[in-house]
């Protein structure tokens, strides 16, 4: 019986990249990865990668001029809002995206033709990778070494390992042979169904001056591309080229990767809705043949294939296990496409497997087990944590004004909370996890009452007819709001400027969220107001009504009385009053007197102090 250190199950991008990081971290290390396909030719959706992934390709497994050669470089993340009868042409769509690419990259990859490839580096790289082989066992022994059986070409085969790492997607494999329960996600109920166009022309080929011209020019084509609707939504994600090219001279047109994830409450058989969620192949072009935009971006293109998931989201109760196996990718947990982590659950679980089998491979039982349980802590919270920025969010989506704010702080949040630590290499620092993991609530408190204040102000709109009032015309340009992170982010963490972020990111984006649903205008961008809604104050904050406001205005207004009193010592300052409106008022100095204008003048200039806030950055 041949044994090795490592046995991998499946070979698609998630097995594929950890063997590959596997073996550039210790040569040493003997890999088998089984993939059951005798051919890496499969279409899979997952093609977008954001900047988590990107920066593990790139700095950790040496993969960007591969990328840059071969897959397509990714031109950030692109909103587009539609009118309610969603018959706007594409130029007048309000749009959130960059007029330049971002400043970390990512990229957009066609899946089978990075999956043949990892194939060949890792067999270059001493790896062995056999195609056509289905796992049909594996007996974990926690003491010895476990048993995995293959069948290979008709026959049965079986090897002996010290660690089993599963990659086999939505398969499973290793759980259903452990027993394991894999947990269908109740708090999010959507699915989703896709194909590939051939012969798109693709945003860029769009001849409006006036659009073309407010992104700079730069490529939309390369972005990937999200249509936002009440309850729904489309990506068009482009990809390099054929999965095999054709024998002639002639390259057939290239492909459009084209799919639909809609929430099955609000969209899905039962909802009542008018435009039933898409399930077969004829639905599914229905679907998109509904939508102006759609229509003319497909007008002579070709439907390729057609597959569809009719649920999402899913979680186990456990990833790692001190019995040397682990889960990566979709073996383990999934819970949506939209901001396309996928692939950086990918990169997160791979760092943490490779830790975790360094440690053990090198007799650190001590570290080995501290690292097990805190690497399952933490993706155990990155799953729940995720989940809950898509959760109650399906109403939100079709409404430019309200996702405007929503992408703001998920974004600010993203590059602050989950980039930066990645890119300096906290993630798999287990002293960092146990610190992080000691606010584990207030995050989740933090992005369920965000999410139900979102939620709560789309059905305002609704009720107000205002919902689709900012689809029309608009563009904001989303790197905006993280441009004051653009020199910070690398090896260096700076634990004040990221906690100044976070409050600053959550004040903005409330105050805005306030003014919205109370109609107060010039509200948002108060310095006193914005420093006083940190994220400890937004978590109280649990019901935006007038009567909050003004508790919170009344504070201000106290702590002003104080300052005003200092400043001017003998004008007799006994109180500052405060309207939503933008009114103050100062008692104590007489009316009509110079004191009085002068304290009053003050105080009005420190409530129109500018916030800086980042929702009124210039778009």
């Amino acid at each position: 019986m041949r044994t090795f250190d490592v046995v991998i199950i499946g070979s698609g991008i998630a097995g594929g990249l950890l063997a590959r990081q596997l073996r550039l971290a210790c040569p040493d290390l003997g890999v088998l990865v089984l993939e059951a396909a005798a051919a890496m030719e499969d279409y899979k959706v997952g093609e977008s990668t954001v900047e988590v992934a990107a920066n593990y390709m790139v700095r950790r497994l040496n993969l960007g001029t591969y990328l840059y050669q071969h897959q397509l470089p990714k031109n950030g993340l692109r909103f587009f809002f539609d009118a309610p009868g969603k018959d706007l042409p594409l130029p007048r769509m309000s749009e959130i995206g960059s007029d330049h690419m971002p400043f970390h990259p990512s990229f957009q990859l066609e899946r089978a033709r990075l999956e043949r490839d990892l194939v060949t580096m890792n067999r270059a790289a001493g790896a062995e990778v056999e195609l056509g082989a289905k796992v049909v066992d594996v007996a974990i022994d926690g003491r010895g070494r476990h048993r995995v059986v293959y069948e290979q070409g008709g026959e049965r085969r079986e090897v002996a390992c010290r660690w089993v790492c599963d990659a086999s997607g939505r398969r499973h494999v290793l759980f259903r042979k452990l027993g394991v329960k894999v947990h269908k996600e109740t708090r999010l109920n959507t699915a989703a169904a896709w194909g590939r166009y051939r012969g798109v022309a693709g945003l860029d080929a769009v001849t409006d001056v006036a659009w073309r011209s407010r992104a700079r020019y730069t490529a939309r084509h390369l972005s990937t591309n999200h249509f936002m609707y009440d309850g729904y939504w489309i990506w068009f994600i482009p990809l390099a080229g054929d999965l095999e090219g054709t024998a002639n001279a002639d390259p057939r047109p290239a492909l459009m990767s084209v799919g639909v994830v809609f929430d099955k409450d609000r969209i899905g058989e039962g909802s009542g809705a008018a435009l039933p969620g898409p399930r077969t192949r004829a639905d599914f072009e229905r679907f998109l043949g509904a939508h102006r935009f759609a229509r003319e971006l497909l007008e002579g293109a070709e439907l390729e294939d057609f597959q569809s998931y009719a649920h999402l989201p899913y979680h186990a109760e456990q990833y790692f296990s001190t019995d040397r196996y682990a889960v990566t990718g979709e073996a383990g947990a999934f819970t949506d496409p939209f901001y396309s982590p996928g692939s950086d659950f990918i990169a997160t679980s791979n760092e943490f497997i490779t830790q975790m089998i360094l440690s053990d491979v090198s007799g650190d039982r001590s570290g080995f087990e501290e690292k097990v349980a805190a690497y399952d802590a933490y993706y155990r919270f990155k799953y729940d944590s995720t989940l809950r920025l898509y959760e109650r969010m399906y109403p939100v989506f079709g409404s430019f004004e309200l996702y405007r704010l929503k992408y703001l702080l998920d974004f600010n949040n993203y590059y602050n909370l989950v980039l930066w630590p990645f890119m300096a290499d906290r993630v798999t620092d287990v002293g960092w996890i146990r610190e992080e993991l000691r606010f584990t609530d207030l995050v989740l408190r933090a992005l369920s009452t965000m999410g139900e204040h979102f939620a709560s102000l789309a059905s305002d709109l609704r009720a107000r007819g205002e919902y689709f009032a900012q689809n029309e015309g608009r563009f904001a340009n989303g790197l905006n709001g993280v441009a004051q992170l653009e020199t910070r982010l690398g090896s260096a963490i700076d634990e004040g400027f990221r906690r100044e972020q976070v409050d600053r990111a959550y004040g903005s984006v409330f105050a805005a969220l306030v003014e919205r649903r109370l109609g107060e205008r010039g509200l948002s961008d108060r310095a006193r107001l914005v420093s006083e809604l940190k994220l400890p104050q937004v978590l109280v904050f649990r019901d935006i009504t007038p009567e909050r406001l003004s508790r919170v205005l009344e504070r201000i207004a106290e702590r002003m009385t104080r300052e005003l009193r200092g400043e001017f010592p003998g004008a007799g300052v006994e109180r500052v009053e405060l309207g939503a409106g933008g009114e103050v008022s100062v008692t104590g100095p007489a009316e009509g007197s110079a004191a009085h204008a002068e304290v009053l003048s003050r105080a009005r200039a420190l409530w129109d102090a500018s916030a800086g806030s980042l929702a009124h950055v210039a778009l």
